[in-house]
């Protein structure tokens, strides 16, 4: 998941917490607390510096989601966050801070763990990249859900200046939204939907402008429009988790039917919607795939992609760097051909496959001279 999605649920958990009575200062409590589990949110990926600074060129497969992402790492670097945060706020003891930062680790594990990525929770035990494709790498829904309370929780905070704070906010929201449909579309090559947008700019209004009615909004403190996000958060991961099982049972059902020799199958989520996913079967043959939309009924219906098997692809198979890679992959598909006395064998993983893209962002090529030596090998560029 996106650092900005785990840092705002970070902060949306801290401020959820029971306040500790007796406390005399519960503002800066609150704000250390809230720092502390925030930090600890977004620490993990700091280990995208690794492959930064990696002169292996599939260090960002094999760094990337690993120790720092980890349970042990997370053991590990809590006691560290609190030590840190200790330093310079010394509200809260030892322990406390330590727990506040283990729980900012586990929600970002967490997170990775609900997308199709993989993540080596299990490290240094287990190389297996552990997955549960609940939500898409980047989540609108899933972010939007984090920031609302935040934005309402500070509107709300007092009548003086509220409408101005309102106004600023929708005004953000608007051009964010905007943008952010206008990229996503772009991304995807899917048209430019009006409709749309104004119906998620109206939604976005009616939100915010809600808790004005009669003032209600301003008798309530910001932890319980973040409790009441913890809330929504739940609802929504529970239907998220509701629709790949819809679409995952359509799957199996798909290879049930045509007695494959299933290997590995999934329901793989899509962007922009928790009701479309992207169906997944792995023979030995080669990848069968398509698209599942959970509320329509339909059988799934999925197309099949050959894998390349000869020779040439066996020793490609055996370079260091595509054991990486297909390590990696879940879904890969192996294709061959000749090109000026050269055998070039490129794999790709259709986990990453689009219906909207023709190009596969993830393939990986590996090129032999005429008696399979290899030359080269590493992610396409072109």
């Amino acid at each position: 998941m996106d650092p900005i999605s785990t840092g705002l649920g970070g902060a949306l958990l801290a401020r959820a917490l029971p306040a500790t009575a007796g406390e005399a200062n519960p503002s800066r409590l609150w704000t250390t607390t809230t720092l502390t589990v925030t930090v600890a949110s977004v620490l993990p990926d700091i280990d995208i510096f690794f492959q930064i600074f990696s002169a292996e060129e599939m260090a960002g497969f094999t760094s990337h989601r690993a120790f720092t992402h980890s349970y042990l790492g997370a053991v590990v670097m809590a006691p560290l966050v609190a030590l840190a945060v200790g330093r310079i706020r010394r509200d809260l003891g030892f322990a406390r801070l330590t727990a506040l930062a283990l729980l900012g680790f586990l929600w970002h594990i967490f997170t990775d763990l609900c997308t199709s990525w993989g993540t080596i929770v299990y490290w240094p035990f287990s190389r297996e990249r552990v997955v549960w494709d609940i939500l898409f790498i980047i989540d609108f829904t899933f972010t939007a859900v984090l920031l609302f309370p935040h934005l309402l929780a500070w509107i709300y905070r007092e009548p003086d200046g509220a409408w101005l704070r309102g106004l600023r906010t929708g005004g953000a929201l608007v051009a964010l939204t905007a943008a952010l449909f206008w990229w996503g579309t772009g991304v995807l090559g899917v048209p430019y939907d009006w409709a749309l947008l104004a119906l998620l700019l109206a939604a976005e209004a009616a939100l915010l402008a809600a808790p004005a009615v009669a003032g209600w909004g301003f008798r309530r403190p910001a932890a319980f429009y973040c409790r009441a996000g913890v809330a929504a958060l739940a609802i929504y991961l529970g239907v998220c988790t509701g629709a790949h099982a819809v679409a995952l049972r359509r799957v199996k059902e798909f290879s049930a039917t045509r007695g494959l020799q299933v290997e590995a199958q999934a329901a793989i989520p899509q962007p922009l919607s928790p009701f479309r996913w992207s169906a997944l079967v792995r023979t030995p043959e080669g990848i069968y795939q398509g698209w599942v939309n959970a509320l329509d009924g339909r059988a799934a219906e999925l197309e099949f992609f050959p894998s390349a098997r000869n020779g040439f692809v066996e020793q490609a198979a055996a370079a260091p760097a595509t054991e990486i890679y297909l390590w990696f992959a879940r879904f890969p598909v192996a294709a061959y051909r000749e090109d000026a006395g050269r055998h070039i064998i490129e794999y790709t993983d259709l986990r990453f496959r689009s219906p909207y893209r023709r190009r596969n962002a993830f393939v990986f090529r590996v090129v032999l001279d005429a008696d399979g030596r290899p030359r080269s090998a590493g992610m396409a560029t072109d």
